[in-house]
């Protein structure tokens, strides 16, 4: 089968997709609409530009669309995946090289919505989809409330490889040692370290032990860098960069419990990872993170942009270790049963067999192709 991936150049989890099906023996390629690192597979840049992928300068890539539609006639695939409905989504529609399908993967809908001009164009990339695919329960209804069809949306994440992301028992929470803490999103806005740093400050005032490892880099580093130098805490804090994603689960096995503050989000997999590794889960309260986390019963939910909030559930950890325990081996087992790449995306290469199969029937029939994307009789290619 040949596959045709749209996505921004620089989008982290493109690689899982183009990795997975690549070994799967299907031709791959990626058409970026803007540049990115070298992949192994045959990548057609259309080249936007980094700038203009933002929501208020979509229209200034016009041409980078008309481009990727050439190289899709081009190539001519049997599916077309675009990811993120209001960039890679709207050029699929442009594309309009069926069967496709769009992958939502939290602002693109979450943010879009509240755009009376993206509404429209949502509704138009989803109705001319031939499946979309939300990676919560919250998109989902997002999307249905767009006036999507039911029976085209898919909702399932991509999911962590829990064989590389192994459950590890550890000394959890002993109360003479300091707390092992660890936060592994991107340095962006949107994922609120300050209000973790704020937190941390607080700890330290009520003389709670602990240290806390920040992973990853991004447009906010140097100035979380100077709020821990102000709250006087960068004795606790390691900002320790971007790692290698083969290196993450041996950093995640040397701590006990994950950090989240994100004001929003899709699935997290960060989070997914955390679980699978055996971290306890302290994360915000989002609607993508109580789907995952009920707080007291497998994690702690706190209120968001609330440093207090976030400080007194890590203290609360400390008085309630058995139950903090308990809690470890279900949340990998939870993970493993909806979070597993393997199996999902094998659910994802049933789909692209039912979605190309169902066209290609009414192509030779001279019908339209058949709207639902529910793989009731696909086999996956071996």
């Amino acid at each position: 089968m040949r596959i045709c991936f749209i996505a921004h150049g620089n989008f982290t989890h493109i690689d899982a997709y183009l990795d997975h099906f690549k070994e799967r023996g299907h031709e791959v390629h990626l058409v970026a609409l803007a540049p990115g690192p070298r992949r192994e597979v045959p990548t057609h840049d259309v080249g936007a530009g980094e700038g203009l992928m933002r929501l208020p300068h979509k229209w200034s890539y016009l041409p980078a669309m008309l481009r990727a539609r050439t190289v899709i006639r081009r190539l001519a695939p049997d599916i077309v995946h675009a990811h993120y409905a209001t960039s890679a989504g709207l050029a699929a529609w442009v594309c309009n090289a069926h069967p496709w399908l769009v992958t939502a993967h939290g602002t693109d809908v979450s943010l879009g919505v509240k755009s009376p001009i993206w509404r429209v164009l949502l509704r138009a990339i989803f109705r001319q989809a031939d499946c979309v695919n939300a990676v919560s329960e919250e998109l989902h209804e997002m999307i249905l409330r767009l006036g999507t069809i039911p029976t085209k949306i898919e909702t399932f994440t991509l999911g962590i490889d829990t064989q590389r992301f192994k459950f590890s028992e550890r000394a959890l929470l002993y109360p003479t040692k300091p707390l092992r803490l660890i936060c592994t999103r991107r340095l962006e806005p949107v994922y609120d370290h300050a209000t973790i740093i704020r937190s941390m400050a607080i700890l330290k005032q009520r003389g709670t032990k602990f240290i806390l490892t920040i992973v990853g880099d991004g447009v906010l580093r140097q100035s979380l860098e100077v709020l821990a130098a102000e709250l006087n805490i960068t004795d606790r804090i390691t900002f320790a960069g971007t790692l290698p994603n083969t290196f993450l689960p041996a950093c995640l096995d040397e701590h006990d419990v994950f950090l989240s503050a994100s004001s929003r989000d899709g699935t997290s997999l960060c989070l997914l990872e955390a679980m699978a590794s055996g971290l306890y889960p302290v994360v915000s309260e989002i609607r993508a993170n109580a789907e995952w986390i009920k707080h007291g019963r497998n994690g702690c939910l706190h209120k968001v942009g609330d440093p207090e909030s976030l400080a007194n559930c890590i203290e609360s950890l400390l008085s309630g270790l058995e139950q903090t325990r308990a809690a470890l081996v279900p949340n990998r087992e939870a993970v493993i049963k909806r979070g597993d790449r393997a199996a999902n995306m094998l659910r994802l290469e049933e789909i692209y067999c039912q979605l190309s199969a169902s066209t290609g029937s009414a192509r030779r029939s001279g019908h339209s192709p058949h709207r639902s994307c529910r793989a009731e009789a696909a086999a996956p290619i071996k």
